[in-house]
């Protein structure tokens, strides 16, 4: 596996993210991995622009499969919601340099419940490859899916949202720099540092 690859296969997870910040490659069984990440997504239609700050940690159970745990805060429009969330990353198959995976990742919130759906599901399919041994690219489709009480209020969104992440990460040795951008229902972009061990 090269070193980007080991950068980390991590996804961002939250209330309101609308990011995937990972590659199609896993970490390998017994690594593990912590993303810290600041995302802004900006729904438009006159709703406030949203900030997404969280930690997110990544071990892999086996050659393929890595599970995740996040820890983070959205704020919007001067209100601030804490959550929590836990999900994986599948490799699903390799062909030539590109590494396909799917991920899913599901948040609930630890307060302000009453104005957020029930979970809030982020599945995607994600392509990725090497475009040197540092820096490796990808991009893929995302959801956004809220469960439950869609309508609740400015932590939900109240339908289904899908993207097109186009992102990079660079690694430098143990570290990973990672940036991100993403079109479609919600226009988002992000950033991130990782460190594998």
């Amino acid at each position: 596996m090269s070193v980007a690859a080991c950068v980390l296969a991590l996804t961002a997870s939250g209330l309101a993210e609308g990011q995937v910040l990972s590659i199609g490659e896993t970490l390998g069984k017994g690594k593990s991995g912590l993303l810290l990440s600041d995302n802004i997504i900006v729904p438009g239609d006159g709703i406030p622009d949203l900030n997404i700050a969280y930690g997110e940690f990544a071990r892999g159970l086996s050659d393929r499969f890595d599970l995740y745990l996040s820890f983070g805060e959205t704020t919007t429009d001067g209100e601030t919601q804490v959550w929590t969330g836990g999900g994986g990353n599948l490799r699903l198959a390799r062909a030539g340099k590109v590494t396909f995976s799917l991920f899913t990742v599901a948040s609930v919130a630890l307060t302000r419940r009453d104005e957020a759906c029930q979970v809030l599901w982020n599945p995607a399919l994600i392509a990725s490859a090497p475009l040197a041994k540092q820096l490796t690219v990808y991009s893929g489709v995302n959801s956004l899916v809220p469960i439950g009480d869609r309508e609740r209020g400015i932590f939900t969104p109240p339908s289904t949202k899908v993207n097109v992440p186009i992102g990079a990460t660079y690694a430098i040795g143990p570290w990973g720099l990672w940036a991100e951008g993403d079109v479609g229902n919600l226009n988002a972009f992000g950033f991130g540092l990782t460190r594998t061990w």
